[in-house]
């Protein structure tokens, strides 16, 4: 799809659908190919071929599961017979610097009762939140307090009675040519890579590497 070129232009619905679900199957394939890739890194010719199953793939067709308080529709998934619901990560997309002042500390709302509903029926669920937005939507001001609200919600490296904070949190920021950028400082777990590594690492040690 085109990528819209800058703060004068807007996305049609139908353009803002197709950027949904790229999205979506974008960080599937991320989290997904993490997840491979330290399969492969184990000594288990038997987690190897289990990988290798319909039922091990990511999903990044939306999903309601029933949470602790209400269905949750969850946009990226993975769930197993024994385990339930695996993996759970919902990306939220602002278009414009209007929408992103505006909406995105709702979103980040959204994402924590997303995460505390989840994980209070799941608590070893990996909860991934992602905030993706073009860089000419957020001032230098902008960029520092998504950051640094974003950043409390990670990480959750104790799955009892952290609900509301995530396994993996990603701030995903395009250029005009649809390229990925990072305006932040280096070394941010909540970098796309980093964050779809943590999820991806708290799926293998939770779930995987106990069967």
């Amino acid at each position: 799809m085109e990528i819209t070129a800058g703060p004068e232009s807007s996305l049609t619905k139908a353009q803002q659908q197709a950027l949904a679900l790229a999205l979506q199957e974008w960080a599937a394939g991320c989290i997904m190919s993490y997840l491979v890739n330290l399969v492969a890194e184990q000594d288990r010719d038997d987690l190897k071929r289990e990988m290798g199953k319909d039922r091990w793939r990511i999903s990044h067709r939306g999903k309601d599961f029933l949470g602790a308080v209400r269905w949750q529709e969850v946009d990226v998934w993975m769930t197993n017979p024994e385990a339930g619901l695996a993996l759970a990560v919902d990306p939220k997309h602002f278009q414009s610097q209007d929408s992103l002042r505006k909406n995105w500390k709702n979103g980040h709302n959204d994402l924590v009762a997303f995460a505390t509903n989840l994980h209070e029926r799941f608590p070893l669920c990996a909860v991934g939140g992602v905030i993706c937005f073009p860089e000419w939507a957020a001032s230098p001001q902008d960029l520092k307090q998504v950051h640094g609200i974003c950043g409390r919600s990670i990480p959750r490296e104790r799955p009892l009675n952290a609900y509301g904070k995530f396994e993996g949190f990603g701030l995903a920021v395009y250029g005009a040519a649809g390229d990925l950028l990072w305006p932040f400082l280096p070394g941010s777990a909540m970098e796309p890579s980093a964050a779809f590594q943590g999820l991806a690492k708290a799926v293998y040690w939770r779930t995987i590497a106990l069967l």
